[in-house]
């Protein structure tokens, strides 16, 4: 995430702005081709919803056609005159007057029943005692359809019908129903009926109705899992399923397969031929998308055009910029297209202009205040040396005047000084050579040495090749009179000042070292930020520091280091040895 942030960030703005257009018009371009499927999916379910209004039209003709089944199942059971003669024949011997004629009764009945089926196969009704009768219509074939399972099928509904479903090469439906004694409610079988449905006939029956208002319908009709009809092999082959719509391509063509479950569980599959309905849609859907398109390429054009319009006065932004930060020349106050403009490319045109001329004002009026700063700082730092020091050296020559024996000590001491006065009064030079600046140190510290003693020693490691390379005026006699006031004067033990120079890596590190109680080694962050309130010796030492910076630059400076319980000040300079 973070490297495609950066990613976009170094981007060009051209690239971004193209970017930005192109994200655009990619989510609209999206968005419009998704709502495409809006009105096509409003289209898929009115068709849908009408195709399952017929599908409901067509099952309820059926299902009406299989009540009428049950209706003559139930007044066949409740003939009298068939309930008398069945009972007739279960109770008297085969053979007997009263048997013949009831079974001659029994056969008449049936042929009676017989003439209110249509659509039907084949109807049986078969005795208790294993006597059978049997219509048979159309080219069906002559054969006991009773078998001993049908009929335990039948008996396990306790008189009540019952549909039978049997799969095979042809499917077949069955009306089953046991005749149970009415008279005196004994409730005994007499007998049980079976009507085998022609279904279909039946089916086709109707869906002839069906393609004469000019709707072809590929039909499949499941009862329990077994396909009792079929338009043609291709929609048999479909297995039933939820209800609802699905697409599908079948030996192919373009489908719409709805699937409508009745209310006497039978399940209607057909088939809408989507073939014409897609191409259509496919043909609304390219041209849309081509409008997309061409619309797309259009904005395209005419948003690079305006863009590129803006980024021409930008270039020309970004060309000051690049000239400025060469030659830091501020742009003249001429005729300019952009002093008219009140949009954000003539505000910046302008701002920037008038930045660079009020830049260049600034800088003259900083180099000049540096330079001035620069006087001062020397001004302060030499004057430093008149009075505390001086006060201090001529108090100690007057105590040693004082007793006897002193005079080459106060010969020394009043030499030291004259030279130290000489050099801070009579030299105007801000820079100077290390050697110069470490012989006023020297003779700084011949006079400190008088006063303090045993208390005071001064190691010198100093590179002689260095010793001509350049320095700040006054800078290390400042650092020495630090580490004497604040260790020297703090210490019982004696003070041991350590004075180096050595070059490293390429530049020049002056090194004051003592052996006093230390100092924060952040003490230049903390003067610079105020959290230190720079007194004393501290405004010596964030002058020099700056002092460094000014006449080198912010890569040099002071550097200040605690370790082992030794302060080193270090003095970061250019190597300037020719």
């Amino acid at each position: 995430m973070h490297q495609l942030i950066g990613f976009w960030r170094n981007l060009r703005v051209r690239s971004k702005f193209v970017t930005i257009l192109l994200l655009a018009i990619a989510l609209v371009s999206v968005t419009a081709v998704a709502s495409l499927r809006i009105p096509q999916r409003a289209y898929d379910k009115q068709l849908y919803e009408s195709h399952a209004q017929m599908i409901s039209l067509f099952s309820k003709q059926i299902e009406a056609e299989l009540h009428e089944y049950e209706a003559i199942s139930y007044r066949i059971l409740t003939d009298n005159a068939l309930q008398k003669n069945l009972s007739v024949m279960k109770r008297t011997s085969p053979g007997t007057t009263a048997w013949v004629s009831a079974h001659t009764e029994v056969g008449n009945r049936m042929a009676y029943f017989s003439l209110w089926f249509a659509n039907t196969i084949s109807f049986q009704l078969k005795t208790s005692a294993g006597t059978t009768y049997s219509h048979f219509f159309g080219a069906s074939v002559n054969e006991d359809k009773l078998t001993p399972a049908r009929l335990a099928y039948a008996s396990g509904r306790n008189g009540r019908l019952v549909w039978l479903v049997e799969e095979g090469d042809e499917p077949k439906l069955f009306l089953l129903r046991e005749i149970r004694e009415i008279e005196g409610l004994t409730l005994d079988t007499l007998a049980t009926m079976l009507i085998e449905v022609n279904f279909k006939a039946l089916a086709e029956k109707y869906l002839r109705g069906i393609r004469q208002i000019g709707t072809p319908l590929l039909c499949a009709i499941y009862s329990d899992g077994v396909c009792l009809y079929a338009s043609n092999d291709a929609i048999r082959g479909l297995a039933p399923g939820e209800d609802g719509y699905v697409y599908m391509e079948l030996d192919g063509q373009d489908v719409l397969c709805v699937r409508c479950t009745a209310s006497n569980g039978m399940q209607y599959v057909t088939l809408v031929d989507y073939s014409q309905i897609r191409s259509t849609l496919s043909e609304a859907a390219w041209v849309t998308m081509s409008a997309i398109a061409c619309a797309t390429l259009l904005a395209l054009l005419i948003s690079m055009l305006l863009t590129n319009s803006i980024l021409k006065h930008l270039r020309i932004l970004l060309d000051k910029f690049d000239s400025f930060a060469v030659t830091a020349k501020p742009v003249e106050m001429t005729a300019s297209p952009y002093q008219t403009r009140q949009d954000e490319i003539g505000k910046l045109h302008r701002h920037f202009d008038k930045m660079t001329r009020a830049w260049d004002r600034m800088t003259r009026d900083k180099e000049e205040q540096q330079r001035l700063l620069q006087e001062k700082q020397m001004q302060q730092l030499r004057a430093q040396v008149r009075p505390h020091f001086l006060y201090n050296t001529l108090e100690s020559i007057y105590c040693l005047a004082q007793s006897p024996g002193n005079e080459e000590r106060i010969a020394t001491m009043t030499d030291a000084l004259g030279k130290m006065l000489r050099t801070s009064l009579s030299d105007k030079r801000d820079i100077v050579t290390i050697g110069e600046d470490l012989q006023i140190t020297r003779e700084y510290l011949r006079i400190q040495l008088i006063r303090y003693g045993d208390r005071l020693r001064v190691e010198y490691d100093v590179d002689e090749a260095l010793t001509g390379c350049l320095i700040p005026a006054m800078t290390i006699q400042p650092l020495v009179e630090n580490a004497v006031h604040h260790a020297a004067e703090e210490m019982l033990d004696t003070c041991v000042i350590r004075i180096g120079a050595h070059a490293a890596g390429g530049c020049i590190d002056v090194v004051v070292e003592d052996n006093g109680p230390g100092m924060d080694e952040d003490i230049l962050e903390k003067l610079e930020s105020g959290e230190v309130k720079p007194e004393g010796l501290g405004i010596g030492m964030r002058n020099i520091h700056r002092r460094v910076q000014y006449a080198f630059s912010e890569s040099y400076g002071l550097r200040v280091k605690c370790e082992s319980g030794h302060t080193r000040i270090i003095v970061h300079l250019p190597d300037s040895r020719a």
